[in-house]
């Protein structure tokens, strides 16, 4: 900063000097004005003054009341220079009245001068010495007409002029000096601040779940991808609130610190997570610190890993299971035109040819999905898509298939392969169309597109009138090759969920209260899958 041009310094160190001067300044006033109506005012000040050494401590004293009561904020460097200024008229005027030769009372004047090189800066700021000095050989002259004043004190009357400038140069240096320590510090201390908010956005906007647990399993941080990896609707204060399952993986690995932590489900719905725990001293305590990691990606690795592998087994084997598959199937059309086959061969002929078709399907199936192209995920409008998709397919063995769509809000978009939505779509409600028609003679299914409140995220549920599924029974339907029935496969959920995982989506099914069943697709975050988007 410029010493040649008038500044205040920073507003906080301005005021606090400020309010320490006026301070000392009314501390003053109140001495002078007890001297001057006590036995010492015939020591220390002219008895012949005595009126108006009286008069000037009151008025002295009531002008620093007036000026500690006003000034409450920083001021201009006019008003500061007023105060100084002032101070330093009237205590030069003070020495007017002092009994002695020498010049006690114009130390009094330094504290002025250092006081207000402290609040002003630059040209003002000297000329306060300026004005000090000229005041106190001002005072010596006058004072020589009435005293016999010596060579000593005129010498003192310069000396002290000296000590003015002299102040003046030091206090400038030395309050420039800590002006420049506390921007320094006001610096640091803005970009500490700017550095822990950047921290926070950060911690805040990754994808890795974050938590930091005290020792009474108290929640002391979250961050938004742990609220939505444990599908919290809001912030818990513990983690038996966030997750109890959480909780038995924290005491599991408080108990064993090496032991495995298999990843688990906060709800049906949330995606499968891999909690990890690490040690985090804070403030003489050690708290826990969790890192929740969504395994979706990973399971999808695994899962594209898991069918190259079954694709290549399934190329090896397919042609010597098809050979002597496609033998039995034509020996046994062969033999049913026999002119000899009585009706009991008829029905061994027709169970081997049935037979025959659901291992030739069973294969189809198992290529199907060894086959199964990587997702080419696009943005779809989910009400539009849905309604053209099931106004075009054809549902095998289903005539007038009705359909109840409601859309609770129109604008849902998701991210998703459509070739491969079409397929889990149409999987699904081939069931439910053929369920609700063996159970109540309507090929009827009720579609209900929405979002969720607390994560945002879209979701579709196909709800048939059929006769639901046992307790117990809701996670082996999606395991390969699971079925209730004679017929079919039991392929057709487990492809659904792979080409949901696929696509970042989550396949459940719904618990009702009701009859039939309710299978949900919940859809990933738009905004979460868009890096998923990219290529």
């Amino acid at each position: 900063m410029d010493n040649k041009t008038s500044t205040l310094p920073p507003a906080n160190l301005n005021l606090r000097v400020l309010r320490i001067y006026n301070l000392y300044r009314l501390l003053l006033g109140l001495v002078l004005t007890i001297s001057a109506f006590s036995p010492l005012n015939i020591v220390l000040f002219n008895p012949d003054n005595l009126k108006s050494l009286q008069l000037f401590s009151i008025v002295y004293l009531f002008i620093n009341i007036i000026v500690f009561i006003s000034i409450r904020h920083p001021t201009s460097t006019a008003i500061t220079f007023c105060i100084s200024c002032t101070d330093i008229l009237l205590l030069s005027l003070l020495l007017s009245l002092q009994t002695s030769k020498n010049l006690a009372f114009g130390n009094l004047v330094v504290v002025s001068v250092a006081a207000g090189n402290i609040l002003i800066r630059g040209k003002l700021g000297l000329l306060l010495a300026a004005i000090a000095s000229l005041c106190i050989v001002a005072i010596t002259l006058f004072r020589s007409t009435n005293l016999t004043i010596g060579l000593q004190t005129q010498i003192s009357s310069g000396l002290l002029g000296l000590i003015y400038f002299a102040t003046a140069f030091f206090i400038q240096t030395l309050s420039e000096r800590l002006s420049r320590s506390e921007e320094l510090a006001e610096q640091r201390r803005t970009e500490f601040f700017n550095l822990q908010k950047l921290n926070q956005v950060i911690i805040q906007r990754m994808r890795t779940g974050i938590l930091v647990i005290s020792n009474d399993q108290h929640l002391i941080m979250m961050n938004e991808a742990a609220k939505f990896l444990l599908n919290s609707s809001n912030y818990p204060k513990t983690i038996e609130q966030a997750s109890t399952q959480l909780k038995q993986a924290l005491i599991k690995w408080q108990n064993n610190p090496r032991t495995r932590i298999e990843p688990f489900q906060a709800t049906t719905e949330s995606p499968k997570v891999k909690a990890n725990f690490t040690r985090l001293p804070m403030s003489g305590h050690v708290n826990t610190l969790v890192f929740l990691d969504d395994i979706s990606l990973l399971t999808q690795q695994a899962q594209q890993l898991k069918l190259a592998s079954l694709g290549r087994l399934t190329a090896s084997i397919a042609h010597e299971i098809r050979n002597p598959l496609g033998a039995i199937s034509h020996a046994a059309q062969l033999l049913h035109e026999s002119p000899d086959i009585t009706r009991a061969d008829e029905r061994l002929i027709e169970i081997i040819q049935n037979h025959s078709k659901r291992v030739n399907n069973i294969i189809e199936n198992i290529l199907q999905v060894a086959k199964r192209k990587q997702a080419q995920p696009e943005t779809l409008q989910l009400e539009p898509w849905l309604r053209k998709h099931l106004s075009e397919e054809h549902f095998t063995g289903i005539q007038s298939p009705l359909f109840d769509i409601q859309a609770f809000n129109s604008q849902v978009e998701v991210v998703f392969d459509p070739h491969q939505l079409s397929q889990v779509v149409t999987n699904l409600c081939q069931n439910g169309l053929r369920y609700s028609y063996l159970n109540t003679g309507e090929a009827y299914l009720k579609i209900v597109i929405s979002m969720k409140q607390d994560t945002g995220q879209p979701y579709v549920d196909i709800i048939d009138k059929g006769p639901g599924i046992q307790n117990g029974l809701s996670e082996q339907i999606f395991e390969p090759f699971y079925t209730t029935e004679t017929i079919g496969t039991g392929l057709g959920l487990y492809i659904s969920r792979e080409l949901c995982e696929a696509n970042q989506a989550s396949l459940n099914l719904i618990k009702r209260s009701e009859s039939g069943c309710c299978f949900r697709i919940t859809f990933a975050h738009p905004q979460r899958n868009q890096s998923y988007l990219e290529p």
